[in-house]
């Protein structure tokens, strides 16, 4: 049999666990990611995802950085758990059926493989109650498309209630894009011809409550256009960016709208060697060290097929003493 290295276990780990845990109840909205260069750090926010009494419950506590394999366990003095529940002291998931109604705040412990270790450690609410929180769906809108581009794939936000989520549409999608009913919502592919047009879905997400389940139902217009609106560049709206001021950190981020997402940022000729580009996001970041006064050319290509789109702008900056 192949050996599995250190470095393969916080991807292996994951896998079983995404698996194992992926028809209980709530789970954690952070996962943990293998761990990289960097100081050792627990990645999980504030709070823990809620329970319910006598509702299966799973979460996962993440870490980043350090060395693997991880440990996890309670600090010293920390409080327990909620009874019902355990800590996996390998993979950091919680698991189990909650019996009782609390709020607590255990304190988490990581320690790494290092030597000597490095140890770190963070408090985390977590509340178990007598009832789920309502389910709700908050997706306010959907994104455009537009006939024969790929749609830029949306995820349906729903807050309360116990995962899993299953979900339902109607009437169905325009030909060409498919809905993912389990768990994650998703919209995606590619709208066919005859497509074109505004049309009105009910989208409707069911938890995993027992033995009642809570449902919750939003009705969104969805735009298919005939053809991809050209690129603008929106921000700035002016041909000049926001002044900066000589030693002092500059960032803005250039916007655009139309065409087809992702965008891809440009700019000619070079840049003061002090101020940088993001191509991915269009952003502008970096310390001016001089007073100056200059303008370029800037770029956004879009994603369009068969051929991109683009837009360009002569802008200038501005940078005071």
């Amino acid at each position: 049999m192949q050996s599995t290295s250190s470095h393969d276990m916080p991807f292996l780990l994951a896998l079983v666990y995404a698996s194992s845990l992926a028809a209980c109840g709530d789970t954690s909205n952070v996962s943990p990611p293998p761990a990289g260069p960097g100081p050792l750090s627990i990645a999980t926010q504030s709070s823990l995802p809620s329970g319910t009494i006598n509702q299966p419950y799973a979460a996962v506590v993440g870490g980043s950085g350090g060395t693997t394999p991880y440990t996890w366990s309670l600090a010293s003095g920390s409080p327990a758990l909620p009874a019902g529940l355990s800590l996996n002291t390998t993979t950091g998931a919680i698991v189990g059926t909650p019996t009782v109604l609390v709020t607590t705040t255990p304190i988490f412990r990581l320690q790494d493989a290092s030597s000597p270790s490095g140890v770190v450690e963070k408090s985390l609410t977590i509340s178990i109650l007598t009832t789920p929180q309502t389910l709700s769906m908050t997706t306010a809108s959907l994104p455009r498309g537009t006939v024969n581009q790929p749609y830029t794939t949306t995820i349906l936000a729903v807050t309360g209630g116990l995962q899993p989520y299953t979900w339902s549409v109607n009437p169905a999608l325009p030909n060409g894009l498919q809905f993912n009913i389990v768990s994650s919502g998703s919209i995606s592919g590619t709208p066919l011809a005859g497509t074109e047009g505004t049309t009105s879905h009910t989208f409707t997400a069911t938890d995993s409550t027992a033995p009642i389940n809570q449902t919750n139902n939003r009705q969104l217009s969805l735009t298919i256009n005939l053809t991809v609106p050209p690129p603008t560049i929106t921000f700035p709206v002016g041909d000049r960016l926001p002044i900066g001021a000589e030693d002092e950190f500059y960032s803005q981020t250039l916007r655009a709208a139309g065409g087809t997402p992702p965008y891809t940022w440009s700019v000619s000729p070079a840049l003061p060697t002090w101020l940088q580009l993001d191509e991915s996001t269009g952003s502008l970041t970096g310390t001016p060290t001089t007073t100056t006064n200059f303008s370029r050319t800037y770029t956004v290509r879009d994603s369009t097929l068969p051929t991109t789109l683009t837009a360009s702008r002569s802008i200038s900056l501005r940078i005071r003493s």
